[in-house]
């Protein structure tokens, strides 16, 4: 950015103050000092399932509190941002939430000295058919990065809706856009693929699309109602106090991961959804099932407690860079499970799944179907074979010896 495009813009050199909102609503203001404090100016809406207690007492941290902090970007997109920024701003963690507005996912928005100019969306057709010799990805990056403070170390943009005119005028939703690198060729392909898959098997995905190129993965956001009523949002991180870093995301485990679910919804059918979406991601490979990829959604007066549709979800075993184990324990271990291991997992404290095994079955016969019919999965070579081997290595009676592959790192880091 250009010292003239700074001042067009007038950006502040730091951020300390932040008046957050529900929606439109003023629920309190976020100040950081030599702490962050958030301080309720109303009673009636509260900013987190973790943040409820009655009356305007506020609530100090020393780190930003996680319901501000887990929607920050992380790996590419923070250091893009900071070193977009540098010479003209602190770009703390107050910077890059301010920096969200009414952008950022779920139905918090933040109001502070920062005043963006609005941007004219691309249209998602235009992003599919892309075909130019000069790379798409760093021109979003850098139309919108200002706008981009999305969670996750993958490079991926955030792009506003739009209304698309053809014979009729439809309603294009926001929408976030990933490519890949070097390390994780077609990663796009895989998670397409891999969601694509979820969706044959009734979890009911958000909608996806593949670019013509392959270089594009779209996937629609849902953290609003068909409507456009924003939806809270709080991934599992928030919602079990984690800290804003790295690795606290693949601390803890699915259990405690059921449990926190059936305390927040007091729901059976939603711990039940969740158990299938635990089993899908054993079934399908992906080792990068954090507390990151799962959430629960909610209205603004928190009286609908439900679970986020499944997101994030990739074939990990296929990259020989990353570890072969799974993101959280399961059994106090992080190999993938079998299905003795799976049918325990759905007795626990407080609920039971009674239909396990026929849950195990449906989703491992159904991702064996899809990848029979998928033209996608072709793409990428060995992805349909390395999916069948995670496949049949839960479904078995007992797990086999697997060799051990040396020198992975933990993940996408």
């Amino acid at each position: 950015m250009s010292n003239t495009e700074s001042k067009k813009l007038e950006l502040p050199s730091q951020v300390s103050n932040i008046t957050v909102c529900v929606g439109d609503i003023e629920a309190g203001l976020l100040t950081h000092g030599s702490a962050h404090h958030f301080q309720p100016t109303q009673e009636a809406l509260h900013v987190s399932l973790t943040m409820t207690r009655k009356g305007l007492d506020g609530y100090s941290s020393g780190a930003l509190h996680p319901i501000f902090s887990q929607n920050l970007p992380e790996g590419f997109n923070r250091r893009f941002i900071a070193e977009k920024l540098a010479r003209y701003a602190k770009v703390d963690d107050m910077y890059l939430l301010a920096l969200q507005g009414d952008q950022g996912i779920g139905a918090l928005s933040y109001q502070s000295d920062i005043c963006l100019p609005e941007l004219e969306p691309v249209a998602l057709d235009d992003i599919l058919s892309y075909s130019s010799a000069s790379p798409l990805f760093p021109q979003l990056l850098e139309k919108y990065y200002l706008r981009n403070s999305l969670a996750g170390v993958q490079p991926k943009v955030s792009v506003p809706h739009s209304e698309v005119t053809t014979e009729r005028t439809v309603e294009q939703r926001d929408i976030i856009v990933k490519t890949f690198d070097a390390e994780f060729p077609l990663l796009t392909v895989n998670e397409f693929v891999c969601m694509e898959a979820a969706r044959w098997c009734g979890l009911e995905p958000p909608k996806t699309y593949l670019s013509k190129n392959l270089e594009h993965y779209v996937v629609e956001r849902f953290d609003s109602t068909d409507a456009g009523v924003r939806l809270g949002y709080e991934d599992f991180t928030t919602l079990m106090k984690k800290p804003n870093d790295p690795d606290a995301k693949y601390s803890g485990s699915y259990e405690a991961l059921l449990q926190a679910t059936l305390i927040y919804t007091r729901s059976q059918i939603e711990v039940e959804k969740l158990y299938s979406y635990l089993v899908f991601n054993c079934l399908i490979g992906n080792g990068d099932a954090h507390l990151k990829n799962f959430a629960l959604q909610y209205t603004a007066n928190m009286n609908d407690i439900f679970l986020s549709p499944p997101f994030d979800i990739t074939h990990t075993l296929i990259y020989d860079t990353i570890d072969n184990k799974m993101a959280l324990k399961l059994a106090n271990g992080k190999a993938f499970p079998d299905t003795a291991t799976l049918l325990r997992l759905a007795e626990g404290k407080g609920y039971r799944i009674r239909n396990a095994r026929e849950i195990i079955e449906q989703l491992a016969d159904g991702i064996m179907e899809y990848l029979k019919q998928s033209n996608e999965v072709q793409l990428l070579q060995g992805l349909r074979e390395s999916i069948e081997s995670s496949v049949a290595q839960v479904t078995a009676k007992s797990m086999g010896i697997t060799k051990l592959r040396r020198d992975r790192r933990k993940k996408y880091e």
